[in-house]
C-alpha cells in the first residue's frame, strides 16, 4: 500500500464527512472542499486524463488548479465564516 492510496483513503473520509457535513446544515465551504478534494484524488489517481486537462496553454492542469487555488480559498471562506451556534 503506496501513499496515493493513503491519500486516496483519506480523500474518501474527507468526502464522506463533507456530504455529512451538508446534511447537518453546517459550513458549506468546508464541506465543499472536502468534497472537492475527493474529487481530486479520484481524478489525480484514477482519471488522470481529467486531472492534467488544461484549459489553455501555458496554464496549471485542471486538478492543480483545484488543488492549490479552488480547495485552499473554501478553506480560507470557511474559517472566516462565523456561526452564532446556541
Amino acid at each position: 500500500m503506496g501513499w496515493s492510496t493513503v491519500f486516496f483513503i483519506v480523500g474518501i473520509l474527507f468526502g464522506v464527512i463533507g456530504i455529512w457535513n451538508l446534511a447537518r446544515q453546517r459550513n458549506v465551504f468546508l464541506s465543499l472542499a472536502g468534497i472537492f478534494w475527493f474529487l481530486v484524488m479520484l481524478f489525480q489517481q484514477y482519471i488522470p486524463r481529467v486531472y492534467d486537462y488544461r484549459l489553455a496553454e501555458g496554464a496549471p492542469a485542471l486538478g492543480q488548479l483545484f488543488l492549490f487555488l479552488v480547495i485552499p480559498i473554501f478553506l480560507i471562506i470557511a474559517f472566516f465564516s462565523y456561526t452564532n451556534r446556541r
